[in-house]
């Protein structure tokens, strides 16, 4: 995606149509023996391992390991050659030097398709750009990665960053090619009509051929101005435009598809209309609207032939489309039924009989229209304004009440009446907690995740909260429909066997039904995103952001701020369904590679089924990790007896050591274990909603932590800490032993004996004698993962160091990275879980 000659499509948009009518159920399966031929020979000319990598775990290609591990080794020979080009230019060359050697790296990890990477490396380069122009070409490499991935979300995201640039200034030229890249954008998502006028605007100042050669341009235009323009339209800017004329005849149908639609010949329209059908459905762009685009045609054509009459007999319009009049009847009975043609069917007369709203009335309901979509729009806002009130007021109230309490027990002295009085306050906050998380849902269900942890919480928040994990309130089936049809493309019985319309569960962003899919005998799971849930949780989150800045300067001593800015980052990236099964996919496979039996169970995603807001994957029988006690106790197994502790045991350890490896040996891990995502089956089974790639120098650095953790060493605690980045404040005598105490209050999942509720922020704490006035956004998800399965541990009765369990793992990271050798009197490694386990 990096080159391609002026007027050629870029190789990896080729690429993505071939792999897109590879996985297409009405290709020809002789035809895909090419396709699959054409896509090995690119992925191998480019050695785009990742690709490959991700491809062969969905089963679109099979896995040969040694030309994968080919690529591998080519990729890390080649970014080393990068790294030491752009060593060499900040050491020896200008800036303009340094910003190519970025830009360089940034192009080889597109050329690869490591989709993160290059987008990390493209950031990287534009804090190193100056100038707007080679700004914008960054966005522009920037939409070329997006539109090969589909992701629209970075599209939008990436156009308005583009239009904020040319407020600084930009080019002619590069204005006009935002055009096409938001006009494909707009047609990807069904936006025809803006689609359409921003096509039109392009045709004579067409440049943009790295995504698409001007004929598939002009392809696009036709498509999108047939059924948005009104006829005299069309005919100026469409039938007669020279630009399009000169390429129509090129096109298989299309200047028979254009021209006896306008022109009124409805039998060759008919003829033509079937042969782009075909061409439609074949475009990955329009292939997800293919339904909708059929029915939007099939009303401009019979509302531009009704149009003409008051009445007129079926059989008259039968012929006209040269069509049995039984077609034409069913036809036009669904269109009458959904409002789209403003006619009525006498069936004893076999007439049509016209009924268009005269000018008046049209205009009367487009204000009625236009007036109920305002009134809309105000309702979600006053929603919007309502639920930032609510959370002000509650927050308030729940903070002071705290506050005051706090001045009320200062003046008692007995011991155990404070404990009393503490136990009454955390009740009655629990139960306001628990009526905002509920009330408010969404994004404050997951802060009732996090708050409901036994080992950080009061007591009474725990027996409260815990309730609220996966009680979201769940979406009506009609609405669920509506945004699986929208995003499959088909109807639900298209697609699925069956459906059970009562959802297995609901959380905050989405809710999971199971089913079960045309030809497959096994049964999935088909998660469904909450229509309208994204823009609410951003503004929660905000909210919260601003909650945190005060707490931070107040009470609490730590960068609360940026943990919510990493928060942000990861709930946005929850919202695309594409992104999480890339991540389960290629977990799954890092996990299998290095262990002779994967340690947790990653459901297989059907990727033909899956869309930013939908995902089907397997459906896998277990027990929510939270009610193993309650299960043992129903097959008549002591829940505290010694089988009990040894299932316990053999679960968090495989559960743990999954997160070892993929945080320390990966950097790309599963950052959110809370216990709603995680099942007992025949293996542990995780919910894949929130992943994060650690960077290599924090990952090393984190490895470091572990090692001083596990071996108590204060001293290399505080070089890992200085190492990470987290910038620290000390208001002690004995620093570096507080600030081990503090790394392992933060980062490991040992309790101190006798102590069953840390309380990280209490008067005697780590962190009020150490502040952290700074923590990298980054590590937050280690963080919160660490506390998670704190959490979980404690939730089932069992108290273990993840430090100690992950030494071996860190130690081996070291090594491989070439920054530590353990030396002959390496200390020996744990072999028994009991060392790893310890009673209470």
């Amino acid at each position: 995606m990096d080159g391609g000659a002026e007027g050629t499509q870029q190789p990896h948009l080729i690429l993505a149509h071939k792999l897109f009518l590879l996985t297409h159920p009405d290709v020809q399966d002789i035809e895909k023996v090419q396709l699959k031929s054409d896509v090995l020979d690119s992925i191998k000319s480019d050695g785009m391992a990742p690709l490959y990598e991700t491809l062969a775990a969905s089963s679109v290609l099979e896995l040969d390991q040694s030309l994968l591990d080919s690529m591998r080794a080519s990729n890390e020979e080649e970014l080393k050659k990068l790294d030491e080009k752009i060593a060499d230019a900040e050491e020896n060359l200008g800036e303009s030097e340094v910003r190519e050697a970025h830009l360089a790296k940034a192009l080889y990890f597109i050329r690869i398709s490591d989709k993160e990477k290059a987008l990390e490396q493209l950031k990287l380069t534009e804090g190193k750009t100056v100038a707007v122009g080679q700004k914008m070409d960054l966005v522009f490499y920037t939409l070329q990665l997006a539109f090969f991935y589909m992701d629209f979300d970075l599209v939008s995201k990436s156009i308005d960053k583009a239009k904020k640039l040319f407020e600084e200034g930009g080019d002619w030229e590069r204005k006009n090619r935002l055009k096409v890249y938001e006009g494909l954008y707009c047609m990807s998502t069904r936006n025809f009509k803006k689609a359409a006028s921003l096509f039109l605007d392009s045709i004579s100042t067409f440049t943009t051929y790295e995504i698409f050669p001007y004929e598939t341009f002009i392809f696009y235009t036709v498509l999108t101005s047939i059924i948005t323009l009104d006829r005299v339209s069309l005919k100026q800017k469409v039938v007669d435009a020279p630009e399009i004329l000169t390429v129509l005849g090129k096109i298989p149908f299309l200047s028979e598809f254009l021209n006896s639609l306008y022109e009124c010949q409805y039998k060759a329209f008919f003829s033509a209309f079937a042969g782009m059908a075909e061409q439609i459905k074949f475009d990955r762009y329009l292939n997800p609207h293919f339904r909708f685009y059929m029915r939007e045609v099939r009303t401009v054509v019979y509302s531009q032939f009704l149009e003409s009459y008051k009445s007129v007999t079926v059989d008259a319009m039968a012929n006209a489309f040269g069509v049995s009049v039984d077609f034409i009847d069913q036809e036009l009975s669904r269109f009458i039924a959904a409002g789209k043609l403003h006619c009525k069917i006498d069936k004893v007369a076999g007439v049509l009989e016209t009924n268009r709203p005269d000018a008046k009335n049209a205009l009367y309901q487009a204000t009625i229209k236009q007036g109920d979509f305002l009134l809309n729009r105000i309702q979600k806002l006053s929603r919007v304004i309502d639920l930032s009130f609510q959370f002000w007021a509650r927050a308030s109230d729940i903070y002071t009440g705290y506050k005051v309490f706090q001045l009320r027990v200062s003046f008692v002295k007995d011991v155990k009446k404070q404990e009393e009085m503490w136990e009454t306050q955390h009740e009655l906050a629990a139960h306001k907690i628990y009526a905002m998380c509920s009330d408010l849902g969404g994004f404050f269900l997951k802060v009732a995740q996090i708050l409901g942890k036994p080992d950080l919480a009061p007591a009474a928040w725990v027996r409260k909260l815990v309730t609220l994990c996966d009680q979201a309130p769940a979406t009506p089936f009609d609405s669920i429909r509506l945004v699986l049809e929208k995003e499959l493309g088909k109807s639900i019985d298209e697609v699925f066997e069956s459906f059970d319309d009562k959802p297995l569960g609901s959380a905050s962003i989405a809710q999971v039904h199971r089913a079960r899919v045309k030809g497959d005998e096994r049964d999935v799971v088909v998660k469904v995103q909450h229509p309208g849930v994204e823009k609410l949780m951003m503004t929660d989150i905000r909210n919260l952001q601003i909650f945190a800045l005060y707490m931070q300067k107040t009470d609490i001593k730590f960068d609360l701020f940026s943990i919510t800015k990493e928060m942000e980052k990861q709930i946005g990236y929850e919202f695309d369904f594409k992104r999480e099964a890339n991540a389960m996919e290629k977990i799954r496979r890092f996990l299998y590679d290095n262990n002779r039996k994967s340690p947790v169970l990653v459901p297989r995603v059907l990727p033909q089924l899956v869309t930013r807001r939908v995902l089907v994957m397997d459906y896998i029988n277990g027990i929510p990790i939270l009610r193993l006690g309650d299960e043992m106790a129903k097959r008549g197994i002591n829940p505290r007896g010694r089988m009990a502790e040894a299932a316990k045991l053999n679960i968090l350890s495989s559960l743990s050591k999954a997160y070892g490896q993929m945080i320390l040996k990966s950097g790309f891990f599963h950052a959110d274990p809370h216990p709603g995502n995680i099942l007992i089956c025949k293996g542990s089974e995780a919910n894949y909603g929130q992943v994060k790639e650690l960077p290599d120098h924090l990952r090393l650095g984190y490895a470091n932590l572990i090692i001083a953790i596990a071996d108590n060493n204060a001293s290399l605690a505080s070089q890992s800490f200085r190492e990470l980045g987290i910038v620290t404040f000390a208001k002690c005598e004995n620093e570096q032993q507080e600030l081990l105490q503090l790394a392992k209050t933060m980062f490991d999942t040992k309790m101190p004996p006798g102590v069953s509720v840390l309380q990280p922020f209490s008067e005697d704490s780590s962190i009020k004698k150490i502040s952290v006035e700074g923590f990298p956004e980054e590590l937050f998800s280690v963080l919160r993962t660490v506390i998670l399965l704190r959490g979980l541990s404690v939730g089932i009765g069992l108290n273990y160091s993840c430090a100690q369990q992950w030494k071996p793992i860190a130690e081996e990271a070291l090594l491989a990275s070439g920054r530590h050798s353990p030396g002959k009197k390496q200390k020996r490694r744990f072999s028994s879980l009991r060392r790893l386990y310890p009673r209470d």
